[in-house]
């Protein structure tokens, strides 16, 4: 790598972890579900906290809170884009986990699988966008479904929604909150997903329930519950 790429990676990273920590220390966040996150956590149970790829950003703040983000592997592109959100991962915490994340079913894609199964079995957490990186938005792959059912983890299903926000003209309408934003935040039951599972049903059943959780997120910002 080159300097010039570490330079940038450096400056992008941090760029992004100052956003999310002015997000957490200035936000306001306006809460619903709280008892699904409660009843995880005291589960023991392993986490995977999901959403839509474009709320990372409102979540990660609450989150940071919540949760102990020593604890949490978060899954990310092995290409030019995982160098800066590496060094926005280590600024949070967190343990970067570079791999591929466009579902191919090659030997090398399986043993990333198999590596981050084993971290998360051991009692790791994790942060995971079902439909990125690069979308199509609200569009599931395969591996979030996968990873819970192989390290039988707990799939914590989250919306999240703000009126004031920088919204990134891209697939994902990715929400950059302002300072001293309001961000309403409405989280799912947890579940399981057993051994002999139909993945394919069972993110159908995802979809809808992020689906749920975004819109009740949205609503929920408006009526000022």
């Amino acid at each position: 790598m080159s300097t010039w790429s570490q330079l940038r990676d450096q400056l992008l990273g941090t760029g992004l972890y100052l956003v999310a920590q002015l997000t957490r220390q200035s936000a306001h966040f306006q809460v619903s579900g709280s008892h699904h996150l409660e009843a995880v956590l005291n589960s023991g149970r392993p986490t995977l906290f999901t959403a839509w790829h474009g709320m990372t950003m409102m979540l990660v703040g609450f989150i940071g809170q919540q949760y102990d983000l020593s604890q949490l592997v978060l899954p990310m592109p092995d290409d030019w884009r995982g160098g800066n959100l590496a060094v926005f991962t280590r600024k949070l915490g967190a343990t970067p986990f570079p791999m591929n994340l466009d579902g191919d079913n090659t030997l090398a894609t399986a043993r990333q699988l198999a590596k981050i199964v084993r971290l998360i079995k051991a009692g790791r957490g994790s942060y995971i966008t079902p439909d990125g990186p690069d979308g199509p938005a609200y569009v599931i792959k395969p591996g979030l479904a996968y990873i819970a059912r192989k390290a039988d983890a707990a799939i914590l299903p989250m919306g999240a929604y703000t009126r004031h926000g920088y919204r990134l003209p891209r697939w994902d309408r990715y929400v950059v909150p302002y300072p001293f934003s309001r961000i309403s935040i409405c989280i799912g039951a947890p579940r399981r997903v057993p051994a002999q599972s139909d993945l394919t049903a069972v993110n159908e059943q995802l979809t809808n329930t992020l689906h749920r959780v975004t819109a009740q997120a949205a609503a929920n910002y408006y009526e000022g519950a």
